[in-house]
């Protein structure tokens, strides 16, 4: 996605007006902060060969619970405690039925959406909850050394599931079973315990999430996942993460996220609607899907090709009967 993201940045700025303006640079970084940060916890469960449907209603839920709870006391530590505790719940609620009872990732994810999505407008009554402490208000706002503090916090947690991913036994585990579970099960992997502990982190990660969407938009509102699943898991896919699992890795996922927001920001400039911006990301996700698969299975064939050529022609530029190859 890296050169996607530079051919994009140099069309959009001659062709939107403003769209290389720092207002408009830092609004792109406020809105990929969300999405990072729930993405990071999709990113784990999709390296798993997992999906979790539930984050974007996480994220309404989370956002509601904790803008109540800070207009009812005042208290940003407590309305982040909350945020972090939907999130747990509902991962929590995910790893019984994925982990324990053996419920599919598709099936139990979309129930625990559609519970969560529905508890959110039964809480507020389809309204949004304002009446924010002036500090989240101002937090939202707040630019450090000209970087958002949202996006600042949404690329720390990026970058330690990448460091998770990448440096430590957990992250190597999900990569193995991502790829094999039954290999990884005979050398000695946990895997109900793992699939409890991914879930339980992407739900908490979505309460992160729903935090941060206070920060920036100063309000709790029910319908805040649903416009942002799309691009949630679109970020993972597009940036290359394979949903049959095993292959990817953060560096994508943040990639997949920054041509999203590149995307949503320069339509916002042209006045386009919500729902117009999400055809354009759903097609994008489709068409990204087929270009990785298709590279995938390009880089295997022409791995068996070296691994089946006699050790005579290997790198020689000769087929096996000894034709030059094309």
């Amino acid at each position: 996605m890296l050169p996607m993201i530079i051919i994009f940045g140099v069309v959009l700025s001659f062709t939107v007006n403003g769209f290389m303006s720092l207002f408009s640079i830092q609004n792109i970084l406020r809105q990929i902060s969300v999405i990072l940060i729930a993405a990071t916890g999709e990113t784990l469960v999709i390296l798993f060969a997992g999906i979790d449907l539930s984050i974007g209603a996480v994220i309404g839920l989370g956002s509601v619970s904790g803008a109540y709870v800070m207009h009812a006391t005042g208290s940003p530590l407590l309305g982040a405690v909350t945020c972090l505790a939907v999130g747990a719940v509902v991962g929590s609620i995910n790893s019984v039925g994925i982990a324990l009872v053996g419920i599919q990732p598709f099936i139990m994810t979309l129930a625990t959406l559609l519970v969560a999505q529905a508890s959110a407008f039964l809480v507020t009554g389809g309204g949004s909850i304002g009446g924010q402490p002036k500090i989240i208000l101002a937090g939202g706002l707040l630019n450090i050394v000209g970087l958002p503090l949202a996006f600042i916090l949404g690329i720390s947690v990026a970058v330690a599931g990448a460091f998770v991913l990448g440096y430590t036994a957990f992250g190597q585990k999900i990569y193995m079973a991502g790829s094999n579970p039954r290999a990884a099960a005979f050398s000695g992997v946990d895997i109900k315990r793992l699939t409890f502990l991914i879930y339980l982190i992407c739900g908490t990660l979505g309460g992160v999430a729903s935090f941060v969407f206070i920060m920036r938009l100063g309000v709790g509102a029910p319908d805040a996942g649903i416009p942002l699943l799309l691009p949630i898991i679109g970020a993972v896919l597009l940036g290359g993460n394979a949903m049959t699992g095993g292959e990817g890795g953060m560096l994508r996922t943040i990639t997949g996220a920054l041509l999203i927001a590149m995307i949503m920001q320069s339509m916002q400039i042209a006045g386009a609607q919500f729902w117009d911006q999400l055809i354009v990301v759903g097609i994008l996700v489709v068409l990204g899907t087929a270009l990785g698969g298709w590279l995938g299975r390009r880089r295997t064939s022409e791995s068996r090709g070296r691994i089946d050529a006699p050790p005579g022609q290997k790198g020689s530029g000769l087929s096996k009967a000894g034709a030059p190859e094309r």
